[in-house]
């Protein structure tokens, strides 16, 4: 590999450079982590970015070893190719990088329907090419964009590093800092491992030449089919994704924060553009594994594709075109501000839109059932599993930008007592379950939960949702000086409440209006609630009065029924 450009590089050309090997490694990451982590992946990435930092210039060396015999092209022999308006499609018959005319054919025409998708209808960039194909060493016609289908593992030169065990669809591969790159196609769906010692030969020019036997049938998880039986879908969903990420790359410039959504938009648009496939659900689990910590903290989240999802399906198809021509304008901003940007063209406030994926992410799995599905992200929504919910007898949120977490309190808590926004900054709502039925409510202020009080109490269960996107703003609090009371005043139906409880105490008393005991009621927490059973078996209608503890003065509140 070699950059087309020999002029010193700059710090952020440099950081620039890293970003560019990283996308190579999240790119093939993608595919299915059968034998090998992407750990060995990144380890490959600090090297070459430590060797690099001195160099005016910068040279891929082979990664050849001396006493290997045989190069590159002993491995094919006649080299195919396909041209068509915008791909030029090259393949082989035979060795360790065979394909079968079909396959070439089919990849060539979902090709064909990926610009038409991307290009013609979202009026994105179209990719720019090499002059050179790197594997096949191909002059490129000018206005075709080259997809060159090979074992990926056994690229030329090793580019493609992690120990060569790395189950690849494909890979996007960048030429240095211009926007101008190439497809790898894997050429069976079959992974392969050049550190076993089970392989193939073949003879070239009186030597043995060896390469690794394909292996294991790369899979759908989701649905359990092997890509080898199920080809077809194996190049939808990858040329679809790949062809994305070559089409990012024209955006990209100099930009260093782009690594997170990179992949979160490419593993959306599979979805959108091959629902049946469905390879983004088994990324799902470890996106609420990771709740309340960034989703661009881990820069191959796929799950975060369920953002990708929300945006194009809920706010614009043209919104991810606008992040990435915000990428290019502001190169050194991160995913947060691209966002805000594209959404204030739309009149949109970012925090706002995110809060509502929060939501609609909240209602997964099981949980579909208690919204309109008109409300859901997608339609497919409840084949997701079920978002986790936090079950803690108080809450105090704390969490970081673009991030997002859900709770859960045990039935009968007083939502304005065991929730602390004093530290949040964010946005939050509470779903309050009924019959089976869920309500949502916008918390916009500490008094928002004093007036939920009689919903929450009466209600079969609540969840909260905490969300924050960029510069979010905390909640208002306003000081509470509430003393302990009886609600709902008058009491006519559903649980009769007392709040807020001290935590020092144990006990309520209820006294009839002469102040005689009716009844001493235990407490845990800082609230206490009777059920109508409760009430209308204890007390007739009329006065009554009640108390903390065994002492001080006795409040009233008013029975009617």
């Amino acid at each position: 590999m070699y950059y087309e450009h020999s002029h010193s590089f700059s710090l952020l050309k440099v950081i620039a450079l890293v970003a560019l090997y990283f996308f190579v490694a999240v790119s093939y990451t993608h595919a299915y982590e059968d034998e090998c982590g992407s750990m060995h992946v990144w380890e490959n990435i600090i090297k070459r970015h430590k060797q690099s930092q001195n160099q005016t210039s910068i040279k891929h060396e082979p990664n050849v070893k001396a006493e290997e015999k045989c190069k590159a092209e002993d491995y094919y022999d006649s080299v195919y190719t396909i041209e068509t308006q915008h791909f030029q499609v090259m393949y082989v018959l035979a060795g360790p990088h065979a394909t079968t005319k079909q396959f070439a054919d089919s990849t060539a025409a979902i090709l064909e329907r990926a610009w038409d998708f991307y290009i013609n209808q979202h009026k994105m960039h179209a990719p720019k090419s090499p002059t050179i194909s790197h594997h096949f060493r191909k002059p490129i016609k000018d206005g075709l964009y080259p997809v060159e289908i090979i074992d990926v593992n056994q690229v030329r030169d090793n580019i493609i590093e992690g120990n060569g065990c790395t189950a690849n669809f494909a890979v996007t591969y960048p030429f240095g800092l211009n926007g101008n790159s190439e497809i790898f196609m894997e050429n069976d769906f079959y992974s392969t491992c050049n550190r076993y010692n089970d392989n193939d030969t073949i003879f070239v020019h009186g030597d043995t030449c060896t390469y690794p036997k394909t292996k294991n049938p790369l899979r759908n998880n989701t649905y359990n089919y092997s890509y080898t039986d199920e080809w077809v879908k194996g190049l939808r969903v990858t040329i679809f994704h790949e062809f994305y990420h070559s089409i990012q790359l024209t955006y990209l410039n100099t930009s260093v924060n782009f690594s997170f959504w990179f992949e979160a938009s490419a593993t959306g648009f599979e979805e959108i553009t091959n629902p049946e496939i469905d390879d983004y659900l088994r990324y799902i689990p470890k996106l609420f594994a990771n709740m309340g910590h960034s989703l661009s903290e881990d820069t191959s989240n796929y799950g975060a594709s369920t953002l990708f999802l929300y945006l194009y399906l809920n706010v614009s198809k043209e919104l991810d075109r606008l992040i990435w021509e915000n990428y290019y304008a502001n190169p050194t901003q991160d995913f947060e501000y691209q966002l805000e940007s594209a959404l204030k063209k739309r009149n949109l406030n970012a925090d706002s839109i995110f809060h509502d994926y929060a939501l609609k992410l909240s209602f997964s799995g099981n949980h579909t059932e208690y919204i309109n599905k008109k409300n859901w992200i997608i339609e497919d929504q409840p084949k997701w599993p079920d978002a986790p919910f936090l079950n803690q007898d108080s809450i105090k949120p704390n969490i970081e930008s673009l991030a997002f977490e859900f709770y859960t309190i045990p039935q009968f808590y007083s939502a304005p007592y065991t929730t602390d926004f004093t530290d949040f900054i964010g946005k939050a709502s509470v779903i309050v379950y009924n019959n089976g039925k869920a309500s949502i409510y916008k918390v916009s202020s500490n008094k928002t939960l004093d007036s939920l009080t009689t919903i929450l109490a009466t209600s079969d269960s609540s969840a909260w949702i905490f969300s924050r996107l960029g510069k979010s703003e905390s909640i208002p609090i306003s000081n509470s000086t509430a003393e302990p009371h009886a609600f709902p005043v008058p009491w006519k139906q559903g649980p009769l409440c007392f709040a807020p409880l001290p935590k020092d105490k144990k006990f309520i008393e209820i006294r009839n209006r002469r102040g005689d005991l009716i009844s001493q009621e235990k407490y845990e927490g800082s609230s206490y609630c009777l059920q109508e059973e409760q009430v209308k078996s204890m007390m007739a209608p009329g006065i009554h009065r009640f108390r903390v503890g065994n002492k001080g003065k006795t409040k009233s509140f008013i029975i009617v029924y």
